[in-house]
């Protein structure tokens, strides 16, 4: 039992912390919420981003209000997940009408770039409600949610009946700390329903379907789902990854603490999440009826079992020969393979050969996107999904591996011209194209995908420009074609490898087939600026670099060495002090 009360009001002048002997004004209070077992170390910073309707923003001090409750929820937060609520704006928000389609008008309003959650607070009803339904509104692994603002007359006309015989500022006291509670109570509930909570039967757990003031926390159940899910939004990982995840906890272990119906409706949910990603990428839905078998192959698959995955897919396709999920399944395990030539796989259909050590599979197999087969089962994808980038982007990413660039970029500009097809997906679609031309060194056909995404923020983008600037390479050269840039770098550097290491002739070689192949390129003339002054050759390096800087401005070695250049030419010309005698 506690002997000292610690109730946390809000006020005009913030916050206070007021200590109370008084044994009715204790049993006024609401709850006090708090983690069962804590956890220890420093708290995830997760951004929030706020809108605030016409009626909320009517309230008396609503802005501290609500960074109030944020800040309470957040005191349960940090020891229940390790995370606290960071707020990145509160924005005015222009809503009016049903509150039961604000959660929609939220999403249309704020696409979540940039935060975790989008929250919103919509005008207070008109009666004081506990259905938790109607105090608020988010979905399942939804960014968005909706809270009630608080009904100020109504809710505390309720309270007053039930509130012991009170001194007036006793009760005001008691009614802020419902207020604060029940508002910060219905930001968790729906915090926790994005994060794939499960109704509780307990009526003190916070995911009850009904407010109560006796609610404290979630149960260990539920805390253990959404510590998976907030991990993974934490990792910014797609939302079908959290889905696949959840599905498997809930039901690898059953609990009976959980509302039977709210239980199948979050699961019906995760589901729809996975179905939703695959017809996102405009491939048909996979059949609730073969969901289980299809993620069961999915698995095989990813353990490495690619024999058994395609024999159980095959069967699953006879069943659904039109569905492009499952085909683009087929083909992306099969492009996982390597091909083995037919020869190779049947030695009576082969000619002997001569007698030589044993083959290895590396030199007898061959990469399975070079295999008419495969590349029929991913041209089938497209066949059927005709808007779907997925198959190209598969195909264009297996080609990019055995260095057939100029076939991989046919490939991925096809899936650039796609991507916008999607209506789930398109960030991390854009992000697989943009890693697909890093590794294939593209300066160029990565800037134009960044630019196509609109995503000139994104630091692969700096990571460009710092490439561009280090080894010469401006855009728009003609001195070399996109698909020879990483070629090009790659060169640029060896030489001043070796130019730093002061290995003369290594670096002269490299620059002599450097400048023949690539004739004029910036980044030559800078690493043999380079290679000149070592050796003294001070004027020679001028003229060098200066040339480098001709055709590219920005080469930043180039300027650092003529920046050292008229340094030293500066102190060799400045007088010297006379001495005394």
């Amino acid at each position: 039992m506690r002997h000292l009360a610690l109730v946390v009001l809000v006020a005009c002048g913030g916050p206070q912390i007021t200590e109370h002997h008084g044994s009715d004004l204790t049993k006024a209070l609401p709850a006090t919420l708090e983690a069962n077992r804590p956890k220890e170390g420093d708290a995830r910073p997760l951004k929030i981003r706020v809108w605030a309707d016409a009626g909320v923003r009517a309230l008396p001090h609503w802005k501290e209000d609500i960074n109030d409750e944020i800040d309470y929820a957040s005191q349960l937060l940090t020891p229940l997940l390790g995370v606290r609520l960071t707020v990145d704006a509160i924005k005015d928000w222009d809503r009016a009408g049903d509150p039961g389609v604000a959660l929609k008008a939220l999403a249309e309003a704020d696409d979540g770039k940039g935060v975790v959650w989008v929250i919103g607070f919509v005008t207070p009803g008109d009666v004081a409600a506990k259905v938790m339904s109607e105090l608020g509104d988010a979905q399942t692994l939804g960014h968005h949610m909706v809270v009630r603002g608080w009904a100020e007359k109504p809710e505390s006309t309720a309270l007053t009946a039930t509130l012991p015989a009170l001194t007036p500022t006793e009760r005001t006291e008691a009614i802020n700390a419902h207020k604060r509670h029940k508002q910060s109570v219905v930001l968790l509930h729906m915090l926790a329903q994005t994060l794939g909570a499960i109704g509780e039967s307990d009526p003190t757990w916070i995911q009850n379907p009904t407010y109560s003031p006796k609610q404290a926390t979630f149960s260990d159940r539920n805390r253990e789902l959404m510590q998976m899910a907030v991990d993974h939004r934490a990792a910014e990982d797609p939302d079908q990854t959290i889905a696949h995840d959840l599905l498997e906890n809930i039901e690898k272990a059953e609990w009976g603490g959980w509302v039977a119906a709210d239980r199948e409706q979050v699961v019906i949910a995760l589901r729809s999440v996975l179905d939703a990603a695959k017809s996102g990428k405009t491939a048909s839905d996979v059949p609730a009826a073969a969901f289980d078998q299809f993620d069961r192959i999915r698995e095989l698959a990813k353990r490495g079992n690619t024999k058994d995955a395609l024999l159980e897919l095959e069967n699953l396709l006879s069943a659904y020969p039109a569905n492009a999920t499952m085909h683009e399944l087929k083909c992306e395990i099969m492009l996982a393979q390597r091909h083995v030539p037919a020869a190779a796989k049947d030695p009576k259909k082969a000619p002997a050969p001569a007698p030589r050590p044993a083959p290895s599979a590396k030199t007898d197999a061959r990469p399975a996107v070079v295999d008419p087969a495969t590349r029929a089962a991913c041209n089938r994808v497209s066949e059927l999904a005709p808007g779907d980038p997925s198959p190209h982007l598969a195909v264009g990413e297996a080609l990019a591996r055995t260095g057939d660039v100029a076939g991989a970029h046919g490939e991925l500009a096809q899936a650039a011209t796609k991507i916008g097809n999607l209506t789930l997906g398109q960030d991390q679609a854009w992000k697989k194209l943009i890693g697909i031309y890093v590794g294939l060194g593209s300066l160029t056909w990565t800037e134009d995908v960044i630019a196509a995404a609109k995503l000139e923020a994104d630091p692969v983008a700096a990571q460009v420009a710092q490439t561009r600037a280090r080894y010469g390479v401006p855009r728009g050269t003609t001195v070399v074609k996109p698909e020879a840039e990483g070629a090009l770098v790659a060169a640029v550097r060896d030489s001043l490898t070796f130019s730093n290491g002061n290995k003369v002739a290594e670096a002269e070689r490299a620059l002599a087939a450097g400048e023949k192949k690539w004739p004029g390129a910036p980044g030559f003339a800078a690493v043999r600026c380079d290679l000149q002054l070592r050796q003294g050759q001070t004027e020679a390096a001028r003229a060098t670099c200066q040339r480098a800087l001709t055709a590219d401005p920005n080469e930043s070695w180039a300027l650092y060495l003529a920046a050292v250049i008229e340094f030293k030419t500066r102190a060799r010309r400045a007088p010297r002090p006379a001495s005394r005698s």
